[in-house]
């Protein structure tokens, strides 16, 4: 009985998510805090670091997790570092349109869920600049246009209370470079993230069930009734 009202009274509270995400040149930080019961449950979270890295046999994707936990025993855990290779075109346009199948299967999912989202604040800034000074004003005008379409798909699906969008394109005359920060911070029920989280994984796994009894199913139609390869001639 305990158990059951402490469960519910878990899914029925607010989470407090801030996201916070740096990029100064080369350097990445991309941080998740989570605030819950006013603050007397927060962690951090220190989100993969994408390190791209051109090789001979391909593209390679190195990430770093950490995480953090809030209050006065506050302590760092760094996972190890997790390394994804893409070995040619195809194979990356292999994956593209896999992830790709993936987000279309989801989209009313995460419509859904943005639906549920109480938005208290977002900023975003980016400063551009290249050698020529015409080619950094058309790309501030081009970034501009993006981020205004971005940021109006999200408030049109978001609950937004008032709050009003924080956005600014900085262009750099004097230097080439490329650096953005993103300060968002909402809140939600961790019931709608559990119950979003469920589906998407339940769509995963029969996508990749799916997948595997297509190829098992191939595989047979060239084997005999005792499991053994049977050719053509």
């Amino acid at each position: 009985m305990g158990l059951g009202l402490l469960l519910a009274l878990v899914l029925l509270s607010k989470i407090k998510v801030h996201l916070k995400y740096f990029r100064q040149e080369e350097d990445d930080t991309v941080s998740l805090e989570f605030f819950l019961f006013a603050g007397l449950i927060h962690y951090k979270l220190e989100l993969p670091v994408l390190i791209f890295q051109k090789e001979k046999s391909g593209v390679s994707l190195k990430t770093r997790t950490e995480l953090e936990t809030g209050g006065k025993a506050s302590r760092e855990i760094a996972g190890k570092p997790g390394e994804f290779k893409i070995e040619s075109l195809e194979e990356a346009i292999a994956k593209f349109r896999e992830w790709w199948l993936l987000l279309q299967n989801i989209k009313n999912d995460i419509e859904r869920f943005l639906r549920r989202i109480h938005l208290q604040r977002f900023f975003w800034t980016i400063r551009i600049g290249t050698p020529d000074a015409a080619a950094t004003g058309l790309l501030t005008g081009l970034i501009w246009a993006a981020m205004g379409g971005i940021t109006a798909y999200l408030f049109h699906r978001v609950s937004a209370k008032g709050e009003k969008p924080v956005l600014k394109v900085e262009p750099d005359f004097r230097k080439q470079g490329f650096s953005t920060s993103f300060d968002c911070i909402f809140k939600i029920r961790v019931g709608h993230i559990m119950v979003t989280g469920i589906k998407i994984l339940i769509k995963m796994v029969y996508r990749r069930g799916v997948k595997h009894f297509g190829r098992a199913s191939h595989s047979r139609s060239d084997e005999n009734c005792h499991g053994e390869y049977q050719g053509n001639g």
